[in-house]
């Protein structure tokens, strides 16, 4: 492998000077122009630069394959991202979507240009990908994937060391993709042979097999986790019946979002049919997963979380920190969850909703077992990295679930296992259309539950006395993401009554129920 080095070679240059993929001298330094705003066809330029600002989202790169993401601007990030993080390597891999392969091309080849080298994975999971910041020697790694979304979409998920990069430093990251300055180099492009084969060995040896045969069917989507996951099912000795599990990249039976009970129906139905003890499904890249029971009933995934967090706590030992009894999830999450994490001798911490933001609190707390959050990224970090990953904490399911007896020879069913958490009335997440402009509209929702106690680290969660009600903006789109839930029907009703007094006038809040 080429090692890379700082060196008169590699020094800093325009975009526009310098030759692009696929493209001549003269059109890359067009392309270029672009983001450099000049006095000719500013209206034009004006318009694509709002265009690159607006695929650069709060945790990664996303936008339409062709319009909004061209293989120039694949080019041009590939050599903003080893510009800005200052890397000598990147491990790059990809989904399975029509435009992932010219994507990568440009992409690895703008990171190539600056000097640094590629560990490139080819077509694999995020949880392959995150493995590999721990076993090769890079400082930063790629996913090019959209994960659940229809599949004319595609992005990019940056890593810089163990961490995302997103947030403020995404968009400092832009601004070095704007700026059209990059380091120029001779990096290497190496194929890294039997990745996946490692990652099998590694989870089965870490997870262990399950101590008695299990029965399960499997749903990925016909995203990128299915052919693997199998194999890994397989290597730990469980029966699975593969569900979707083959390729096909116009997701035709379902998006491959499994934290969405209307695209676990098919894994509900065969779960039924097959007499499965439950069912797994899996997102786009493998960074999530969601469940089913034997009785086909979707589990919310902060009620598996409760699962994990149950087992983790019971391996410590009795004199453990608060800061190794630590769980975070994130606000959107049940109180029945938080009650769940105290009763098994932990420290529940609710924080900001969204993955990058759980790493950075397991990065912070490196004692800290696990995090988690409702959208099913589960951060396992008893003994293993603290990164999300679908085929892992699958294989940990399936640990907790083996060490009991089959439910035909007298251990519980799925079901079950559920049955310490109470099943508090909620509603579901309403997505409200922004009434106006962002702060301004969160600063007069707060203001209206002033009197309340309110914790807002991510938007506002409003306590009562019997339940709790959460609105914030989202990340990603212009909406009020609001949820509430009640000890009982009677307290639910009351809390909604109360919501719609105070900010009634504020959103229309219609879709809260």
């Amino acid at each position: 492998m080429a090692r890379w080095h700082h060196s008169a070679r590699a020094r800093c240059v325009r975009g526009a000077e310098s030759s692009g993929w696929g493209s001549s001298r003269d059109s890359v330094r067009g392309v270029s122009g672009l983001w450099r705003l000049t006095s000719t066809h500013r209206d034009d330029e004006c318009r694509i630069a709002r265009k690159v600002v607006s695929v650069f989202k709060a945790y990664d790169i996303r936008g339409i394959a062709g319009s909004e993401l061209t293989v120039e601007f694949a080019n041009t990030l590939g050599k903003a991202v080893a510009t800005h993080l200052d890397v000598g390597a990147v491990a790059v891999a990809r989904d399975i979507r029509d435009s992932g392969a010219e994507l990568h091309a440009a992409f690895v080849e703008g990171i190539v240009s600056t000097g640094a080298d590629v560990l490139d994975l080819g077509v694999t999971t995020t949880g392959v990908l995150y493995r590999a910041t721990v076993d090769l020697p890079v400082q930063a790694a790629v996913a090019i994937t959209a994960s659940h979304n229809p599949p004319e979409y595609n992005g990019f998920k940056i890593c810089h060391g163990k961490l995302p990069v997103a947030g403020d430093d995404l968009q400092m990251l832009r601004e070095t993709f704007e700026s059209g300055e990059f380091r120029e180099g001779a990096g290497s492009h190496v194929t890294v042979e039997n990745f996946e084969d490692h990652y099998i060995d590694i989870v089965v040896e870490n997870a262990g097999k399950p101590a008695r045969p299990i029965h399960i069917v499997l749903d990925c989507g016909n995203a990128v986790p299915g052919p693997l996951a199998m194999r890994l099912m397989e290597s730990l000795g469980v029966d699975a019946v593969p569900l979707h599990c083959e390729w096909d990249n116009s997701f035709p039976n379902h998006p491959p979002d499994p934290t969405r009970p209307e695209n676990m129906t098919d894994l509900a139905a065969a779960v039924v049919e097959s007499g499965a003890e439950f069912g797994i499904g899996m997102d786009g890249d493998g960074d999530r997963m969601g469940v089913v029971d034997e009785t086909g009933r979707f589990i919310h995934p902060d009620r598996l979380m409760a699962i994990f967090a149950k087992d983790v706590l019971s391996n410590l030992d009795s004199d453990a920190s608060e800061d190794e009894r630590t769980v975070y999830f994130d606000v959107k999450c049940s109180m029945a969850l938080e009650e769940a994490i105290a009763a098994a001798g932990g420290v529940p911490r609710m924080v900001r909703t969204g993955h990058s933001f759980m790493k950075r609190e397991l990065w912070d707390n490196p004692q800290a077992p696990m995090a988690g959050e409702m959208s099913g990224h589960f951060f396992l970090h008893d003994r293993w990295p603290g990164f999300d990953d679908s085929l892992y904490n699958s294989a940990r399911l399936l640990e907790i679930i083996g060490r009991d007896p089959a439910p035909a020879d007298g251990g519980p069913s799925f079901s079950e296992r559920f049955s310490f958490l109470p099943d508090y009335p909620s509603t579901g997440e309403a997505k409200i259309p922004l009434p106006g402009e962002r702060e301004g509209v969160m600063a007069a929702v707060e203001a209206a539950f002033a009197d309340m106690e309110c914790l807002t680290v991510d938007g506002i969660r409003v306590s009562y006395e019997d339940g709790w009600y959460l609105c914030r903006a989202s990340n990603t789109e212009d909406i009020l993401v609001m949820r509430a839930e009640g000890r009982s029907e009677a307290a639910l009703e009351g809390i909604l009554a109360d919501v719609n007094a105070r900010i009634g006038h504020i959103a229309d809040l219609s879709a809260l129920r």
